[in-house]
């Protein structure tokens, strides 16, 4: 006798077949998303750092290298501190291109700081922190006389990334 179809255990194998495949692929999946979270904000740093080269390179060139002050490189939006790059966020989206990513200041403290996190809005102070999946950028400083702060302009950045 010719068989012209599949039998119900033959469906029923298949079926199960297919739901033990897709049990062990989904976790690897959600794993994938949270690395390729990872990566984009790692990349942003390796690309704030090359961006600081160049920035700095310019600096360099006018003489403007060491400015105490944020100062302005002449004829360009880029602003420079002590040897690096300016980090306030409009000084970032001038230096480098920042499609996909939130660049922002919540002016918590007295230092010079600013957030990066992956998004097409901004978000509040507490939305960030629920979030949990972004970078903070610092620049190093040293108290002096107990009130004189002097930015000793290292880039500092502490990755939040338990939410991503």
């Amino acid at each position: 006798m010719k068989s012209k179809g599949f039998t119900l255990i033959e469906l029923v194998v298949v079926i199960v077949i297919l739901g033990i495949l897709a049990a062990t692929a989904v976790p690897k999946f959600i794993n994938l998303q949270r690395d390729a979270r990872i990566a984009s904000l790692d990349g942003f740093v390796g690309a704030l750092k090359a961006a600081n080269s160049i920035v700095m390179s310019k600096a360099t060139i006018v003489g403007i290298k060491s400015a105490k002050v944020e100062t302005n490189i002449p004829n360009t939006d880029l602003y420079v501190l002590d040897g690096h790059m300016s980090i306030k966020p409009e000084h970032i989206k001038a230096a480098m291109n920042i499609e996909g990513f939130m660049v922002t200041n919540y002016a918590l403290t007295m230092t010079r700081t600013t957030f990066v996190y992956l998004a097409d809005k901004e978000l509040t102070m507490p939305e960030l922190r629920a979030l949990n999946c972004f970078i903070h950028l610092t620049r190093s400083y040293t108290q002096q006389d107990g009130s004189n702060v002097i930015d000793t302009g290292d880039l500092k950045v502490n990755e939040f990334y338990d939410g991503c």
